[in-house]
């Protein structure tokens, strides 16, 4: 098995609630906490997935003076997670939440219940971290 099928399955299998130690799955939540490591160094930093708002919020601790574009891991990240959400059949599950009334939604579900369109989760980098 290669390593980016070994990541896609430990990702589905995180998705559908297998591998969190709550034993939830994304559906019941509102916010998934994932640590990032950045380019294979030693910086990482925390992406805040908000399923709600299709946000991807990135705190990271490294001031910079400009403006900062997403890493490509959380590039990678931003574009994956529709395809991997929808694949699982989250949004067809409204036990909690009827997502296709989330304005974050609306006009990223097709008519197919649970199918996105290709339009990746937004980014946005949280600045004046306080240390």
């Amino acid at each position: 098995m290669s390593f980016v099928a070994s990541n896609e399955g430990a990702l589905i299998n995180i998705i559908k609630g297998f591998n969190i130690p709550t034993a939830l799955s994304w559906y019941l939540v509102d916010e998934v906490y994932v640590p990032v490591n950045c380019d294979g160094n030693f910086h990482w930093v925390l992406a805040v997935i908000s399923l709600k708002k299709r946000c991807i919020r990135v705190y990271d601790s490294i001031l910079l003076s400009q403006p900062r574009e997403p890493s490509h891991e959380i590039k990678r990240l931003s574009v994956m997670l529709p395809t991997y959400i929808s694949y699982n059949g989250l949004l067809e599950n409204t036990e909690r939440t009827v997502w296709s009334s989330i304005e974050a939604y609306k006009d990223k579900m097709s008519k197919v219940v649970g199918d996105l369109n290709d339009t990746p989760f937004d980014v946005e980098y949280i600045e004046d971290i306080a240390k």
